[in-house]
């Protein structure tokens, strides 16, 4: 008979044996790589055997790093992970493919999104990926700014109850305006910012302004959902 613990032992037992064999499949792996012998060793293991465990930690070629290929996958990156917070926000299904609209006045910055639409698109589960010149969306639509002034937007019309997601963000708006307040009131205590340490009282002051950004982005949305 199954047990609600058997879970649990399982999971360990699956942690266990793959935390035993990592360095035995990194080693291997190590082993198998261009050029991993005695040469890669520190200089204080000179004349032993290869492996891992005794190379010199990897050293940077400053010549080497191609700054337009950094800023390129940034971008992608950046793209993906907005999509993928509006997508978690908006409560989307992980299986529900959606378009995905961007505008971009950077010529280069659309040439970027268009040449790996096809990596972006599965990455994000999109039936579309557009990029144009201009965000052209929908008002009901959930945005997010990108780099370099650039916009995504999903119009969520068909994918989610527009009521039941406005007051689901309302109550977000609510809790995030009580601590909002909570943590003003600890700053207008006197004797809180004299006795804590500054780097506490810079961390409220950061937290609170992450909320006001965030309670802003909020009601940008819950007005988009009108």
């Amino acid at each position: 008979m199954w047990h609600s613990d058997d879970s649990r032992v399982n999971g360990r037992a699956i942690n266990y044996f793959f935390l035993s064999f990592l360095p035995f499949i990194t080693e291997e792996l190590w082993q198998r790589l261009p050029g991993a012998d005695e040469r890669l060793l520190h200089k204080a293991y000179a004349g032993a055997a290869p492996t891992i465990m005794l190379s010199a930690y990897p050293e940077s070629v400053p010549a080497l790093i191609d700054e337009q290929a950094e800023w390129e996958m940034q971008a992608i990156i950046d793209l993906i992970s907005r999509v993928r917070n509006i997508r978690s926000e908006m409560n989307i299904k992980a299986g529900e493919r959606v378009p995905v609209l961007v505008g971009s006045p950077d010529e280069k910055l659309r040439s970027v999104f268009s040449d790996a639409s096809d990596q972006i698109s599965r990455l994000v589960r999109a039936s579309e990926l557009s990029v144009k010149d201009r965000l052209d969306a929908p008002r009901a639509s959930a945005r997010a700014v990108l780099v370099g002034g650039a916009e995504v937007a999903i119009p969520l019309e068909g994918l989610i109850d527009f009521e039941q997601e406005r007051q689901r963000l309302r109550r977000e708006q609510d809790k995030l305006q009580a601590e909002a307040g909570k943590l003003e009131a600890q700053l207008g205590n006197p004797n809180f910012v004299e006795r804590a340490p500054a780097e506490r009282v810079n961390e409220l002051r950061e937290r609170i302004a992450d909320i006001a950004q965030r309670a802003s982005q909020l009601q940008q949305t819950v007005e988009n959902l009108q």
